[in-house]
């Protein structure tokens, strides 16, 4: 343990705004798993703050053009509908993603996709956040089947280069968000 927290201070020592960390995997058939690492530059409790206020997530990223939270019975259960829209080519999607939000600690928010309200369909998401001095690393992960027609041959290599991208991107735009908050 000793030696995991000693790399870390040590990647947090050489870390800069821009050291992102992205990974894009099609696995069998239609299904795609990701890996997102990141430092961002405040508390847990502030990244936690930005990722869970779900009426806002269109800040994160351009691609969302909605986000609200569902009425949802469940207690400890929030239900979060996410439209996104985005154009591979000449093939322009609109796509939405109703998801199932647990915050199992304030250290893991984990999600479930509800295949029957979204254009997947399954998935599931992960964030971790590991408090390191006055940062955060952040992990994100997530497994998906689409539940739409992707052009061949190009279609899943332009949606994994477009994850990636656009993963970058989130990342970058919780840190400035951060920024922002702080002055």
């Amino acid at each position: 343990m000793k030696f995991c927290l000693l790399v870390l201070l040590t990647f947090m020592s050489v870390a800069h705004a821009e050291d992102i960390q992205v990974e894009v995997i099609k696995k069998k058939g239609n299904a795609y798993h990701f890996n997102m690492q990141f430092i961002a530059h405040a508390s847990v409790g502030k990244v936690h703050a930005i990722i869970t206020d779900y009426n806002n997530l269109t800040q994160l990223n351009p691609l969302i053009k909605e986000s609200r939270v569902l009425p949802h019975d469940v207690v400890g259960v929030t239900r979060v509908e996410l439209v996104t829209e985005g154009c591979m080519f000449f093939f322009c999607k609109k796509i939405i993603r109703v998801e199932d939000a647990q915050i199992k600690d304030d250290l893991t928010i984990e999600t479930q996709f509800v295949p029957e309200l979204s254009d997947f369909k399954s998935g599931q998401t992960r964030w971790t956040f590991t408090s390191v001095e006055q940062h955060t690393l952040v992990n994100y992960q997530a497994s998906m089947i689409p539940d739409f027609w992707l052009p061949p041959f190009m279609g899943p290599y332009m949606l994994k280069k477009q994850l990636r991208s656009q993963l970058h991107y989130t990342a970058k735009k919780i840190n400035s968000l951060l920024l922002q908050r702080a002055q």
